[in-house]
This record gives structure tokens, sequence and C-alpha cells, in this order.
């Protein structure tokens, strides 16, 4: 299996059988016969002996050998001559020279080991080969391409450091000195092997595609764009070259240019699809939402298997109110992935935001039908239930949700909020605290069980601490927020609640019950007006709340008697 610094070259079983089938020919051809055949001698077969025959095996290894260097290697100067002096000498007889021979050996048995996926014995190999002959950097390199594939990064760098040092104009050594940096986060020192590399090939297209990915994992979007206009300088017929840099462009907000971009990638190659879905996101992200749409349209024409075409339809006809249309996008997705709850989802979603609770119901009753009983349809059955006042009928599907899925806990939230607002608040704080105690990864239910505590008055110490567990999950969640403030107001520390509460307004301005509360810590800090503000915004979100009415009743007449 090959890699970017996997270098050897390989050839197929098909392509080393010809090979040495050809040379037996030969051989046959010019006559030549073994000593064995000359004296009609019997001898055993290796495979009699029970002995693997060798000799196609090192052949094909040879050739390979050979072919790699006369390919790969050629072209690189600063190590070739050594190398084809060792391939050389080891075609001689000359006792002078003999180490070379025995170094090909094991570079070749390297090389045999490399191909079959055995990393270490292959630099177990190529380290003999260096006992014979230490000043090859093929052999470094490979050495430390391997130790690389194996993750040694440290051994690694210190073999290809001596290959820089032996062949400093080898641009393979300071790509993978590069990649090995990049591991190891070093950004900075990799960024420098890679300008090494360009100072002596500045035109290498797999440097300055390594440099240009180096800069977008800093978030150096920036660089990285510049890397790539500079590669299309190169070669500007690689429609991924113009992917990638119109991505880029449009995390920069260049949107303009990136759309030119991608359009350029498909002038390349019409039939990108990655390059046609993603130029039409960025219309959508435009705001040329009839563009996006017959993007996506086209997109769909080319590949009627598309599903995210059609997701990316279905969202966007929503979101312009085309409802009609979405549905049917989400009904193409059913028939496309019928075990996938998705689609049935987004129109039951379509349908509970028009209050359709027929339709919605009728949804999910069809996934139930069509074979998709995920837990998660169950869910938006108790959901339905719960919207329409059914709330005996959404406990019972809670239930069966969480007993489909037992390791989801949001269902056992669903399930405790539910009976809490049918007034079983001990079976809801039973199993809050059960989830609790399991360890459970659901913030909301850690916020839940908290507020309850808030609300009865009691572990107020244990209800801070859930609560703000909930929030290291979700630090910007204004429930939550408000939850932590009410939790001081219970506890009478009044100005971390007023920290707490106005912040949580901050997120959730519209939110009745967190005005009504800052009104409370504003009233209990002696601050009528201030309280009295906030009352009247928690009415104008709910104006049927009787209680903050009496509050503002009593205080506007506490306010009338002052003046």
């Amino acid at each position: 299996m090959t890699s970017f610094y996997r270098l050897i070259y390989r050839q197929t079983e098909k392509e080393v059988t010809e090979q040495y089938a050809l040379r037996e020919e030969k051989e046959d051809k010019k006559g030549q016969t073994t000593q064995a055949q000359k004296t009609n001698a019997k001898r055993p077969t290796q495979e009699e002996e029970g002995v693997t025959p060798v000799r196609p095996i090192v052949l094909a290894a040879v050739c390979s050998f050979c072919v790699f260097f006369s390919v790969c290697i050629s072209g690189t100067s600063s190590y070739a001559g050594p190398v084809n002096d060792l391939i050389n000498g080891s075609r001689t007889k000359e006792p002078e020279i003999r180490g070379s021979s025995d170094a090909l050996s094991h570079y070749v048995m390297g090389a045999i080991y490399d191909n079959f996926g055995r990393t270490a014995e292959a630099i177990a190999e190529y380290k003999k080969a260096l006992a014979y002959k230490d000043d090859v950097a093929e052999i470094y390199l490979k050495i430390g391409a391997d130790q690389l594939l194996l993750g040694q990064l440290d051994e690694a760098d210190e073999t290809l450091a001596r290959v820089v040092e032996m062949a400093p104009e080898n641009t393979k050594s300071y790509l993978l000195l590069a990649i090995i940096y990049t591991a190891k986060g070093e950004f900075e020192k990799a960024q420098a092997q890679h300008e090494k590399a360009l100072k002596y090939d500045p035109e290498n297209l797999k440097v300055l595609t390594f440099l240009s990915d180096l800069y977008v994992i800093q978030q150096k979007l920036d660089k990285a764009a510049e890397i790539y206009e500079r590669i299309l300088r190169i070669r500007d017929d690689d429609a991924f070259i113009y992917l990638n840099l119109g991505i880029i462009y449009s995390k920069l907000n260049l949107l303009d240019k990136a759309e030119d971009t991608l359009e350029k990638a498909i002038q390349v190659d019409k039939d990108y699809l990655e390059a046609q879905m993603v130029l039409g996101f960025i219309y959508e992200i435009d705001g040329k939402y009839a563009e996006a749409i017959e993007q996506y349209k086209k997109v769909a024409s080319m590949d009627s298997l598309n599903k995210e075409a059609h997701v990316r339809l279905g969202q966007l006809y929503h979101r312009l109110g085309e409802t009609g249309k979405a549905v049917e996008q989400n009904r193409i997705l059913m028939q496309l992935d019928a075990s996938s709850p998705e689609p049935y989802l987004r129109n039951f979603s379509i349908y509970v935001s028009e209050k359709k609770f027929d339709k919605a119901e009728e949804v999910l009753r069809e996934a139930l039908k069509g074979g998709v009983s995920d837990a998660v349809i169950y869910g938006s059955f108790g959901y339905l239930a719960g919207l329409q006042g059914r709330y005996k009928k959404a406990v019972d599907y809670y239930s069966i949700a969480a007993e489909k899925d037992p390791t989801n806990d949001i269902y056992k939230f669903y399930l405790a909020a539910t009976a809490d607002r049918m007034g079983r608040r001990k079976e809801a704080v039973k199993i809050l605290e059960e989830a609790v105690s399991r360890g459970s990864q659901v913030p909301e239910i850690y916020n839940y069980l908290g507020y309850i505590y808030v609300e009865e008055g009691r572990d107020l110490d244990k209800a801070v601490a859930l609560i703000k567990k909930a929030l290291e999950a979700d630090p910007e969640n204004g429930a939550y927020i408000d939850s932590l403030g009410w939790a001081y107001y219970r506890k009478g520390m009044l100005d971390e609640a007023l920290e707490q509460i106005d912040k949580a307004a901050r997120y959730m301005p519209d939110d009745a019950v967190i005005r009504e509360h800052l009104g409370d810590v504003y009233f209990a800090k002696g601050e009528p007006e201030k309280a009295a503000r906030q009352w009247e915004l928690s009415l104008e979100l709910e104006p049927g709340n009787r209680k903050v009415s009496e509050k503002l009743k009593h205080i506007k007449v506490k306010l009338k008697r002052r003046r």
C-alpha cells in the first residue's frame, strides 16, 4: 500500500511474473543449462524440500529496484549518483566494492518487506545496508519514511536530518520533516522545512499543497489563499485546487471571489459535483437563493441519488416559506433512504411549525409503517402530544423512546419534565436523580433538577452545583444562567443574583420568566421602579400571568403613595 511518504516504486504481481517469464525465456533461447542438467543428476526441488523458492522474489525486487531508481531517482542529482554507483558496483566481482553488493541485497530485502507492509523488518534491512554503505542518502530517506509511518517521530526526525546533511537539495526529506513537525504541532518548524524545499524546487506542487494545508490548520487562511493562487499560476487546470481556494475565499468572506473560483473549477471539470454543491452553498450564504436553488437542482439532475442536494433544497424552500416544495424534497429523501428518520422529522417539523398537528402525526405514523421505529420517532410523538396538552400520552411515548434508546437521557429528561407538568413532581425528581447518579451527559437534567430544588427551597448548595454542571456544558444558555441567578436569590445573595439574571436577560430578552425573576431581584434590593419595569415587560410577553399582574398592581400602589 502506497502513501505520500512511501517512496518505493511498486510493481504489480502480474508485471513481476511477466518479467520473470521473459528472463527465463531469454535464458532458454541462449541454450543455457544448469550443471544438474549436464550431469542428469536428479536433485530434489525446493518445493520437495519444503523451501519456498526465492529466485522470483529476488528477481522481482531487483526489477522493482531498478525501475524505481530509473523512474523516480534519476531526476534528483543530489543522490542519484551514489545510488547508481551502488547498483553498478553490485554488478562486478571486484573485492574492493564487495560491500556495495551486500548493501544492495539488504536494501532490496528492505524494499520487499516494505512492499508487504512489514515496515519494522524493512527498517532492520535498511540499517543492515548502512553497515556496508553508510553514505547513501536514499537509504536514510527510506528509514526515515518508514519510521514516520510507524509513528516514531523523533527517530524519523533524526534520520531525515542525516539526509539533509548528505543531500541538502533533496526536497523529499524536507517534505517528510515538515510532516513530522506538523504531527508534533510545531507549525513554524514545519513551515521552515517547506520553505527550504521550495528554495530548491520553487514549483513543487506537492510541497506547495502541503504548505497551504499547514496554513489552513493554523487558520491562516489569507496565507493559504496566497499559496493556492501561486499553485494556480503554475498549473491552472486542476479543479481540486480551485475548489479549495473557493472554500478559503468563502471563509474569508470574499464571496464574489469564491463564486468566481468555483465557477472556474466547474469550467475545468463540469462533472465535479462537490464544486457544484459548494457553489450552491456559497450562493445561499450570499443570499442569492434563486441561484442556489438552480445550482442544487443541477446537482440533483446530474446525480439523482445525491441526498445532500435534496436536503439543501428542502431546507432552502422551508426558509423561503415554500413548505409544499420543502415537503416534496423530503419525500424524495424518504425514497432515497427508507431507513433514515431525518426526512420524516423534517416534514414533522414543518407541519408542527404550521400547527398542522394531524399532518405531523400522520408523518410519524408513516415512518413507523415504513419500518423507521427509532427512539426519536416516539420522542417526537411525545413532543406532539405535549403540545396538544395530552400529557399522559406524552409520558407513554417518552417511556417507549427511553426504552428504545436507554443510553440517551434526553428522553428521560422529557419524561421527567412532562411528569412534573402533570403534578407528579416526586416521580420527576426520582427520574432526574437516577440520571444524575449515572453521570448523565445531558445538561438539561442537571439544570431542571437544580431548578426544582431552588423552587422547593431545599438543598440550595446542591442546586447551585447542579446548575453549574449544566453551565459547564453550555455556558451561554440563558435559561441555565437564570437558574443560577434564581438559586443565588433564594440564598439571599442578591448582588450575585442580579449579575446572573441580568446576564440571562441579555441572552434571552424575550423570556417572560427571566423578566419576572429580574423584577423580583430589583424589588428585594429596594429598587421598586426597576422592578415594576421588568414585571411590565414580563406581562407584555405573557399577558395572562396573574401572579406577575398582582405583583405589578401592588408595587404601583406603593409607588403612587410614595409620590
